[in-house]
């Protein structure tokens, strides 16, 4: 009954958490407790936008879980600044989408990650934890004399992304939070 209560009282902690650029989600806090290793299922391509990317869905799901447990994130190039991704649960064979793409796209529009890859812009993400932060943009400091992405925190729930904190890139003042994603 201890351990239950200890659970409960964390969780809340967890999603009862305010996040700011100075206090940010952190990959301890969206642990994943399942690991994972036998051979991926066969992939369920069932979109004309997911067949689209066969080669790129097929050579993913090649590779070992690099993030939340069972899943692999792949990623491909769709233009000179541009990266596209896709999810890919190894366990079943189903494909999601990155959480900056758009989510109603049909296209190839669909499996956009960042549309600026600058300088500075990388994604975050670990096997071991539901967390992932995304850093897209360009916002060229002229005090820092470098690029500042904007940087987003997103943590993988039911098959989702679900935003938790947006920090923008383009000013020194205080970041925006934001408790929904928008895209």
């Amino acid at each position: 009954m201890k351990l239950l209560f200890a659970v409960v009282l964390t969780l809340f902690a967890v999603y009862a958490q305010k996040y700011d650029a100075k206090n940010p989600p952190r990959f301890q806090d969206f642990p994943v407790k399942e690991t994972w290793s036998p051979p991926p299922a066969p992939l369920k391509l069932t979109t004309g936008s997911e067949r689209m990317f066969k080669t790129q869905l097929t050579n993913a799901a090649k590779l070992p879980p690099n993030f939340a447990g069972h899943y692999e994130i792949g990623y491909w190039g769709c233009g000179s600044i541009c990266s596209a991704a896709a999810v890919i649960d190894l366990k079943t064979g189903d494909v999601y989408q990155p959480p900056l793409a758009v989510s109603n796209a049909t296209a190839w529009d669909r499996w956009i990650m960042c549309p600026g890859r600058f300088e500075n812009a990388e994604d975050d993400f670990h096997v071991d934890s539901r967390l992932m932060i995304v850093r897209c943009g360009l916002n060229y400091s002229e005090r820092l004399q470098k690029n500042i992405p904007d940087t987003w925190y997103f943590v993988w729930e039911q098959n989702h992304f679900r935003e938790l904190l947006f920090v923008s890139g383009k000013s020194d003042s205080s970041p925006k939070s934001t408790k929904s994603n928008p895209h």
